[in-house]
Parts: C-alpha cells; structure tokens; sequence
C-alpha cells in the first residue's frame, strides 16, 4: 500500500515567495495549498480535513499575524503542526508560538523546510529531500 501524500498549507503574502514555495515543497513531496493571508488560510482549515501541517509567515496582511492564525487554527485542529517562517524575527516570542511549532528564519532552503515538515508529520524517513551541490539549492 503505497502512502497518500501529505497535504501541506503555505501561508505567505509574498506572491514570488509563496510560489517558489509551493514549487519547491511540491517537489519535495507534499500537495501543496496556498493561501495569501490568515482569512483564506482559515478558510481552507476549516474546508479541508486532510491538511496535514501549516507553514506559516509571521507578517501577514489583513490585521492577523502567523501567531494568531496558527492559535485560530489549533482551535479547528488542535493537533495541527505549524512552522513559522520570518525574515523578521530571529524566532518566536515566548507565549506566541503554539505547542510544538518550529520556527525557520528566513532566507531558509526548501529542501530544509521540507526536513522539518516531513519531520513534524511523522514522514521523515520516508520523504527525505534530495541531496544537492552545495550552491545550487534555492535559497528563500
């Protein structure tokens, strides 16, 4: 019986950010959604039951943050593992971040973005990313 693929919730405001991201994390081994800001992302969380993790930026448009989507998002699927990803912030403050997130500091390569993913979701071993030349891997 072979496994379904995970189903993964980008949530990036950055257009060119956000595709490169579903490109890169889609070759890694997830079906990947997106969504633009908080409103969409709940949306999606509340349509869909086979999201397996959110990625999330910290800075996001519409007045709600990546802490307070991920917070909204818990009260939906309190198991739902969610990184958050910032260009800003050196990591999350204490009493932000929900229970057993991660956090990934911006610029951060797919391949390793997609380690932790897998990790988080219990798939590892078994959607481990490519090696690559050193150099040749996008950087986010």
């Amino acid at each position: 019986m072979q496994d379904e693929t995970p189903v993964l919730l980008v949530v990036e405001d950055d257009f060119l950010v956000r595709l490169t991201l579903v490109d890169a994390l889609s070759d890694g081994g997830f079906e990947v959604i997106e969504a633009a800001d908080a409103k969409e992302a709940l949306t999606l969380v509340c349509d869909r039951d086979d999201i397996a993790a959110m990625l999330t930026d910290i800075n996001l448009p519409g007045g709600s943050d990546g802490f307070a989507l991920a917070r909204a998002a818990r009260v939906i699927r309190p198991a739902l593992p969610v990184v958050y990803a910032s260009g800003r912030y050196g990591g999350a403050e204490e009493g932000q971040a929900v229970d057993g997130s991660r956090f990934l500091a911006k610029p951060f390569t797919p391949s390793l973005a997609a380690a932790v993913l897998h990790d988080m979701i219990g798939h590892g071993a078994r959607h481990e990313a490519p090696p690559q030349a050193a150099g040749t891997e996008r950087r986010l």
